[in-house]
């Protein structure tokens, strides 16, 4: 009744879609359920498991909603034994819902995983959000984004340098199924030592245990952020005393533990730096997030104005989770997609021997560089396009909600949850043909797929003359970071890491997929669409079967580095 007392299309499923045990054993068992049930129930339960915006895309709104003029403009209820979910694709919705941010809130039930070190700027809503926003926009300014573009080029170096010396072959190239693991190394590296302002190394045995330790601390890092919900629904207490009778033991254990000693470790941190800043030691240089967030906090003696010790504990660990996994599934996919389409990557080349003449023997630096890296920055927001680490926006509301959508205005009642399906607004007919002057010359149309469905960069390049390079979509069109005031505070930082892996990789190197026996070229890239289709949701969205591989058992997917200089 409250459903329909709404106005919009609704889909009934018979269960209570956002129960905890719903949420896990769905997203596990999710091929054994479209095994069993009939295809009409299917259709109606896989809108309910969480990465259901990639499978489907637009189907459900196509399906369910209405068009007006050559525009979808879809918006639906999904309505169990719950709440109701309000699901829209409709840019003008997106982007009042992201722009009104006293209205629709942060989930409170994001709390527990994203703010178990206390209360952060990805939790919080109101005036302590206000709070924790001013504070962290002030600290990533460009010496942090040139600190992160600095260590970006350092870590790549690094695992390239890794990558050949485990190889036993004597020519100019490499065949690996851990690239990818390497990447999440480069990323949570890159992000540790941007944070805490400690230079980790790729030598064996770059970090030591230090007394009273049983991890290091990139190993204890891991651990939480790649067990969120298990670290968010589990006190530490009962998982540092789970009895080693009962099963899991090792594991639980573990994750108490890591938990306690990126805690500790935080603090002792926090400590040191404070001592360093109030004696004054070169070693104290504001060009590390931890330095500046203390020195931006602690300018004012006010503390409605600053962040406590938790607070900052907390900050540091979310700008690691924010920014740890969504950048290396998306250097991932960038990676796969290089090797799937090699004229986009000479395209690529092209700028990047521009950039960088081969006789360059200096440091690549970030502020003659980024900016003028155009082609690799319209690459990666094509790989946000259609491959989002971060498919919807999830927002709550607490009280009745008045929302104007491009067919009209709806009112949303109390207890809403909100959804906006991102990955499906950028798939809309809009992004159609958009810049094709600017295609290279291999860019050809295909008759029977929609190019809004097709890997194209070259949308994102405006043509020369133009106020900006960089292609900027209307609002509420493009959202892997969300969009208005909420928007992800490390966006910036993302972009400028993917920048400089690209750079760092493919200033002497070249990236395919290594073929299978008797495999041709057709045959090869078919295999390497099949694996991007192959995604999931985790914590984020990503290739299954790519990270966490046994190389020696052939897991995973084997990537060919070649030297081209």
């Amino acid at each position: 009744m409250n459903a329909r007392a709404i106005g919009v299309p609704m889909l009934l499923v018979p269960i209570d879609q956002n129960q905890l045990l719903w949420l896990i054993l769905s997203s596990t068992n999710q091929r054994r359920l479209q095994q069993l049930l009939p295809v009409w129930l299917w259709k109606r339960i896989s809108l309910t498991i969480r990465g259901w915006e990639f499978h489907e895309q637009l189907r459900p709104f196509i399906q369910l909603t209405a068009h007006h003029g050559d525009e979808l403009c879809g918006s639906f209820l999904l309505v169990g034994f719950g709440t109701l979910d309000f699901w829209t694709a409709d840019p003008q919705a997106a982007q009042e819902i992201c722009l009104r941010v006293h209205d629709f809130e942060v989930p409170r039930a994001l709390q527990p995983a994203l703010g178990q070190y206390g209360p952060n700027v990805m939790t919080t809503n109101g005036e302590t959000w206000a709070r924790h926003r001013r504070i962290v926009t002030s600290v990533i300014d460009d010496r942090i984004l040139k600190t992160v573009f600095d260590e970006s080029i350092h870590q790549t170096h690094g695992l390239l340098n890794k990558t050949f010396s485990l190889s036993s072959s004597t020519d100019d190239a490499v065949e690996t199924r851990l690239i990818f693991d390497m990447i999440k190394q480069v990323t949570i590296r890159v992000l540790f030592n941007v944070s805490m302002g400690k230079n980790a190394h790729w030598k064996e045995g770059y970090e030591k245990l230090e007394p009273s330790y049983r991890m290091t601390e990139i190993e204890s890092l891991i651990a939480v952020v790649s067990n969120l919900t298990g670290a968010a629904i589990i006190p530490t207490r009962i998982l540092t005393g789970w009895p080693s009778w009962l099963p899991g033991y090792s594991r639980m254990e573990a994750l108490g533990r890591a938990k306690v000693e990126v805690l500790e470790r935080t603090k002792s941190k926090l400590d040191w730096e404070r001592a360093s800043m109030s004696t004054n030691t070169q070693e104290s240089k504001m060009n590390n997030i931890m330095n500046k967030l203390i020195h931006e906090s602690e300018g004012y003696q006010t503390p409605h104005k600053s962040l406590s010790e938790d607070e900052m504990i907390s900050t540091l660990f979310i700008l690691t989770v924010a920014g740890f996994e969504t950048t290396a599934t998306t250097l991932a996919y960038a990676i796969v997609l290089l090797a799937r389409h090699s004229q986009w990557q000479d395209w690529i080349l092209e700028e990047v021997d521009s950039l960088i003449p081969t006789d360059h023997a200096q440091p690549i630096e970030y502020m003659p560089v980024f900016s003028r890296a155009t082609r690799i920055m319209a690459f990666m927001l094509e790989t946000l396009r259609l491959y989002s680490p971060a498919p919807h926006v999830h927002r709550e509301i607490s009280s009745q909600q008045k929302l104007h959508t491009s067919i009209g205005t709806i009112r949303l009642p109390p207890g809403t949850r909100v959804y906006v399906n991102s990955l499906a607004i950028h798939l809309l007919p809009s992004w159609r043909d958009i810049n094709r002057q600017s295609d290279p010359d291999f860019v050809k149309s295909d008759p029977d797929v929609m190019d809004e469905y097709i890997f194209r960069p070259s949308r994102w390049l405006n043509t020369t003359g133009s106020a900006h390079a960089i292609y900027h979509p209307p609002k509420g069109m493009f959202l892997p970071w969300a969009m208005g005031p909420r928007v992800c505070p490390g966006q910036k930082m993302a972009q400028v890491e993917f920048t400089a892996v690209l750079l760092a990789i493919m200033k002497g190197h070249r990236i395919s997929a290594t073929p299978l026996e008797g495999e041709g070229q057709a045959e090869l890239e078919q295999r390497l669409d099949a694996r991007l289709r192959d995604s999931r949701w985790v914590t984020v969205l990503q290739m299954n079967g790519v990270f966490g591989v046994k190389e020696e058992e052939g897991e995973g997917l084997s990537i060919r580095i070649s030297k081209r200089r």
